[in-house]
């Protein structure tokens, strides 16, 4: 049922959110038909947002123009006009969103919510898969997904742009959607970010999964330290009933993991390749297009197969499985999903036609993932050189600038650096940053469009090396300046060299 614009304002007022208001008596009953910060979308009957250090007072015009009635700010933005004056602007659009929506994915889905510094996308689809052959199972609908690659709500699959878990009211609306279209579960990855700036602090949680933790994301618009990094991942247990965690994680993590989660959660198993973990991966093999590994819990071992490489994915297949054996998935439907899954940008391979050259395309782009990418590449093809492809995103992570530069001269015998999301800095400079952290007499070129540069690459790869191409995945997208611009994904840009040379 539709709340008045009044509702919203005693919300506001018992949450000690506000700390003015101009509103006329006479729309106090109006009902808020939508919320809103974005013009673009505004209806006859919305309740505006005006949020953002880019906030224009010509959005608020445009929303006005569409039928807004009513504004939500820090400051006043227009005295003739209806407002309420906020502070913790975050705390409120949360607020205003769970009233809008009730909130009704609490009680009507079965949330999955994944965090780590790797392998999120990895594991939601792993679980997506293995969730999938379940639901088909029981006669219910493939469940929600919200993850970097794509989101579904059970009726449109929508390429994501970049954002790991979209903003408050986005993510409001895609589970309320999911609700709507009868969805009974969703898995979703959640970032540092968003667990930080209360994104998803209306969530609760069936069960979550800490799959992994090392620095990253430390800039001034991010994190400005590890601990504050840390401590935003650990907020997940604070709204979630069942926890599943990786056993293989430096002590002092996992220690100081196991006792937030059992702090506020009503169950906590581990997951992991060391003896101990409730769910124990041992004998693990891997070639480049299959992983195997045997399983150990609940008193009895199973034989598990992953239609996807690397010796690394066995444990976000771990943490799938810890996950969805903590909702009651029978390990029928868990193996099954997992002998078919596939995962877009994730070590997917292709080979060159005019000369032996694998060529690997992978989503990695953080210190914890290069180390663990490089590992496997080492293991699934040894002696062989490697030409890597990569850049550093813009305006954030700063820290990764160096620390890829480290590890790309000790692993790749040549490098060519492009762009990865620059946002408003010059790829140049971010690409000579990133060479102060390689060795002067090492072969580094330079190509600032992505698409030249894996075309350069892949005709100046040598016979019988392996080419990485790090960082994008199946992301269409780089962010130039302030916008996204839609482009070939890196593995359609290997596909197109290898059509062109057949």
């Amino acid at each position: 049922m539709k709340k008045s614009l009044l509702d919203f304002l005693e919300l506001l007022k018992n949450n000690n959110l506000i700390v003015e208001y101009d509103i006329p008596e006479d729309i106090l009953n109006r009902k808020v038909d939508y919320i809103s910060y974005n013009s673009i979308d505004v209806i006859e009957g919305t309740l505006f947002i005006c949020k953002g250090l880019n906030f224009r007072e010509q959005y608020l015009d445009d929303a006005i123009e569409k039928g807004a009635f009513c504004y939500i700010a820090e400051k006043v933005i227009k005295e003739d006009f209806p407002y309420i004056l906020v502070k913790d602007m975050r705390n409120v659009i949360s607020d205003i969103g769970s009233l809008f929506y009730d909130e009704i994915w609490n009680d009507k889905l079965q949330m999955i919510g994944i965090t780590g510094t790797k392998g999120k996308s990895t594991t939601a689809t792993f679980v997506k898969a293995i969730m999938d052959e379940y639901c088909a199972s029981i006669g219910e609908k493939p469940i929600g997904f919200l993850s970097g690659i794509y989101t579904y709500d059970g009726e449109n699959k929508v390429k994501a742009k970049k954002m790991t878990t979209p903003e408050t009211l986005q993510l409001h609306s895609h589970l309320a959607k999911c609700v709507e279209n009868k969805l009974k579960y969703l898995v979703m990855e959640t970032s540092s970010q968003a667990l930080k700036y209360d994104r998803t602090k209306a969530l609760k949680y069936k069960v979550c999964g800490l799959l992994n933790v090392s620095e990253d994301h430390i800039s001034d618009r991010e994190h400005p330290d590890f601990e504050d990094y840390f401590q935003s991942k650990l907020r997940i247990f604070k709204q979630c009933e069942m926890a599943c965690i990786n056993f293989d994680m430096d002590e002092r993590f996992l220690n100081r993991a196991m006792e937030e989660a059992k702090a506020y959660c009503k169950k906590v198993v581990t997951f992991g390749t060391k003896e101990g973990s409730d769910y124990f991966g041992y004998d693990i093999m891997s070639t480049p297009s299959q992983l195997t590994f045997k399983l150990k819990c609940e008193g009895g071992v199973e034989n598990i197969v992953v239609s996807i490489g690397g010796y690394y994915n066995a444990s976000n297949a771990l943490a799938a499985i810890a996950m969805t054996r903590s909702l009651g998935v029978p390990f029928e439907c868990i193996r099954n999903g997992l002998s078919k899954v596939k995962v877009a940008g994730r070590m997917e391979l292709y080979q060159l036609p005019n000369k032996h050259v694998d060529v690997i395309v992978d989503y990695a782009h953080n210190k914890l993932s290069y180390e663990t990418l490089f590992d496997n590449v080492k293991k699934l093809y040894p002696g062989r050189k490697i030409m890597l492809v990569f850049g550093c995103h813009g305006n954030k992570a700063y820290n990764r600038r160096k620390d890829l530069g480290e590890l790309a001269n000790i692993y790749a015998d040549k490098i060519i650096l492009t762009e990865q999301d620059p946002g408003t800095e010059s790829v140049l400079d971010i690409c000579q940053q990133i060479k102060e952290h390689i060795d002067a007499d090492k072969p580094v070129i330079t190509i600032v469009d992505r698409g030249e540069a894996i075309a350069a690459a892949c005709e100046m790869i040598e016979d019988n090396w392996v080419m990485v191409i790090a960082g994008n995945g199946a992301d269409g997208y780089q962010k130039r300046g302030l916008s996204y611009v839609e482009l070939p994904t890196d593995g359609e840009r290997v596909q197109e060299y290898i059509s062109a040379h057949q």
